[in-house]
């Protein structure tokens, strides 16, 4: 579903297979396949309470209390425009009562959620460091984009302080920089527990990988997973087509190993 409106330059675009609907600036940062991925790699679990940091206009929000019913989710944004989408959008799905945002900065996270209050934090980063890649002019993707507003040290040091002690913190981020990333959250106490590489196709190096890590204090094997998106042909595997219409795949093109 596509609908636009030229007085507000906005659009209601469907996702999960129209499962749910996020309004979107028609010319600025748009949602991409990496939300809906790492949406589906969070599995939220009954009753827990989640934070989605940087939530932009809500859709790992929304999905995971589509796969969830029982969890409840805040969205925090910094973007006024798109924290306004969000909450909009929390309305379109009516899930108003199991979804909030909340327009506010994560390095000030202290000013609006208390310490240890929850069960995971979940995000979809900025991908490039200040001085890296092709910064927008177009303000909403330039913030979107780049680690401007969000760097990823205060991401990991703010989730750290906001789990509870049994909590998890999810993300997504390219895989050529995973040895950076890994010494950062690291740092702010973390241990990874899973990891799902993203190969475009069989042979090619993985893009992306989605990572859940743990406070250091828990006990925990890594687990290591590799999802291919394309098959030889060039059409899209059907484990990357259940995931992208918010089902449940078969685990027919995915290679699994548990590392010690």
């Amino acid at each position: 579903m596509h609908s636009e409106s030229k007085q507000t330059l906005e659009s209601i675009d469907g996702l999960f297979r129209n499962k749910l609907k996020v309004i979107q600036a028609a010319r600025g940062y748009r949602v991409s396949e990496d939300a809906l991925i790492l949406t589906w790699f969070v599995s939220p679990r009954p009753g827990e309470f989640i934070l989605d940091a940087g939530t932009g206009c809500g859709v790992i929000a929304f999905g995971l209390a589509l796969k969830e019913p029982s969890v409840r989710v805040v969205g925090l944004e910094i973007q006024e425009g798109l924290a306004d989408r969000a909450a909009r959008g929390a309305g379109l799905n009516r899930l108003e009562s199991r979804v909030s945002i909340v327009r506010g900065d994560l390095r000030q996270a202290g000013l609006y959620f208390r310490h240890g209050m929850f069960d995971a934090v979940v995000s979809n980063p900025p991908y490039y460091e200040p001085g890296r890649g092709r910064v927008s002019v177009q303000h909403e993707k330039a913030l979107a984009r780049h680690q401007l507003m969000m760097p990823l040290g205060e991401l990991f040091r703010t989730a750290r302080e906001l789990l509870r002690p049994e909590g998890r913190l999810s993300f997504i981020y390219p895989a050529d920089r995973m040895d950076q990333v890994g010494a950062v959250f690291k740092d702010a106490g973390f241990e990874p527990s899973r990891m799902l590489w993203i190969h475009p196709r069989e042979g090619v190096p993985p893009t992306l990988v989605c990572v859940e890590a743990r406070p250091r204090e828990q006990d925990q094997t890594l687990i290591e997973d590799t999802l291919l998106l394309y098959d030889g042909a060039g059409a899209r595997t059907r484990v990357a087509e259940a995931i992208l219409a918010g089902t449940e795949p078969a685990w027919d093109r995915v290679e699994s190993a548990s590392v010690e």
